[in-house]
């Protein structure tokens, strides 16, 4: 497999423009349909037939086939797709686009446009050098991804073209996170507990302070501390790192004497591979359950972007792949990470079933004001891709 032939078909400083055209693209969440336009019309101008796929607010996905030389959905030659999201959390302040010396600069940069174009001249540099895979490769941009703006509408909908069979999909690899293979991720969720009163906002002096919601807080924000312990002294995931419940608001009453109720506590909760939301949900309302028997105040739970753990197997094709093609195009192995944070690996793996693992650019200044990512990296990825894609679909001689 002569990789060097392809790889010179990767030209850093077209790679480059690309990028740089992309970022120059606003596509928040929410209104990221240009990011589409963009990335279509990318694909096109590189000689690949495209197929937008609309999911709410005349936003689209952005797909296109590869085709390889087996026989298409038979499943008898594997498939990759390669994948990111056009959309980006809102510009700011963020440093302007712009070329400067290896830096491409400005609002999605690394997150993730760089790692889309970096896909794109993958295919082209693999199409220029003659190389005719023998399963299929598939290139995806969706929407709607970034949080909280985004409701994941993009994922979605490749979830169900993938679960309909209409993208046929052995692997998937994001193109997102460092220069290497980030093959297991934390699930999450984003809890609110309400602790209320039936007396309503009354006059303190009208309740006892045993039943005042605050003092219940008081002693649900302890009993977080004893999990968090046990998490800490528990075996981590060797790849993600120990389970975790942490608070991130607390909010409650309106005036000093007055009966603090509701009072909500909201926060995150994320646990490794092997557990699953049920089981912390369970674990959840048994807690708010036992508190609301002992104080006489009403516990309440609710959840939000909940997303499962996600595992890719050590020893899977696409792991093996991307170790390998690495390893050509760099001379050494890269690293096989797990990540405490969630993406959309989690709903792949889970609600499609298909193998997910990431590999980006950089994981260092996305969503900062000085958001930016390395020409030589993006060309870096753009080789490693291109060696992923015929390690793993297979090269007719």
């Amino acid at each position: 497999m002569d990789i060097r032939r392809v790889v010179d078909n990767i030209n850093p400083e077209s790679l480059a423009r690309d990028a740089l055209e992309f970022v120059k693209v606003n596509s928040e969440t929410g209104r990221d349909s240009e990011g589409s336009v963009f990335f279509a019309d990318l694909l096109r101008r590189k000689g690949f037939d495209v197929t937008l796929d609309e999911t709410v607010n005349a936003q689209s996905n952005v797909y296109s086939l590869v085709r390889g030389l087996g026989a298409h959905g038979s499943g008898k030659a594997p498939s990759l797709v390669f994948n990111g999201h056009v959309d980006t959390i809102p510009v700011g302040t963020c440093i302007s686009p712009k070329l400067d010396g290896d830096w491409v600069m400005g609002r999605g940069a690394e997150d993730m446009k760089g790692g889309l174009v970096s896909i794109v001249h993958a295919a082209s540099a693999l199409c220029k050098a003659g190389v005719r895979l023998i399963g299929d490769m598939w290139i995806t941009g969706v929407v709607d991804h970034e949080s909280p703006g985004g409701t994941k509408n993009g994922p979605k909908r490749m979830i169900q073209r993938l679960q309909q069979g209409e993208i046929q999909a052995n692997a998937i690899v994001i193109a997102e996170g460092p220069c290497a293979i980030w093959r297991a991720s934390l699930g999450s969720t984003i809890y609110t507990i309400t602790i209320a009163s039936d007396r309503g906002p009354i006059h303190t002096l009208k309740v006892p302070y045993k039943d005042n919601p605050a003092r219940w807080l008081g002693r649900l924000l302890v009993e977080f501390e004893k999990l968090q312990e046990d998490f800490t002294s528990s075996a981590p995931h060797p790849l993600c790192g120990p389970e975790d419940l942490n608070v991130g608001m607390v909010t409650g009453g309106d005036y000093f004497n007055r009966l603090p109720t509701p009072i909500t506590v909201t926060g995150k909760w994320r646990w490794k591979p092997g557990k699953t939301f049920e089981d912390l949900r369970e674990q959840l309302q048994a807690l708010c359950s036992r508190f609301a028997k002992q104080s006489g105040l009403n516990f309440t739970v609710s959840f939000a972007s909940t997303r499962e753990p996600h595992e890719t197997p050590e020893g899977h094709p696409v792991v093996k792949a991307l170790k390998t093609a690495g390893k050509m195009v760099a001379g050494s192995t890269p690293d096989v990470i797990g990540m405490a944070l969630t993406g959309d690996a989690n709903f792949y793996a889970n609600e499609a079933g298909v193998p997910t693992v990431y590999y980006g650019p950089a994981h260092q200044t996305a969503h900062s004001n000085d958001e930016r990512v390395s020409v030589s990296q993006l060309v870096h990825c753009a080789e490693v891709y291109a060696a992923t894609a015929m390690i793993f679909c297979g090269v007719a001689e």
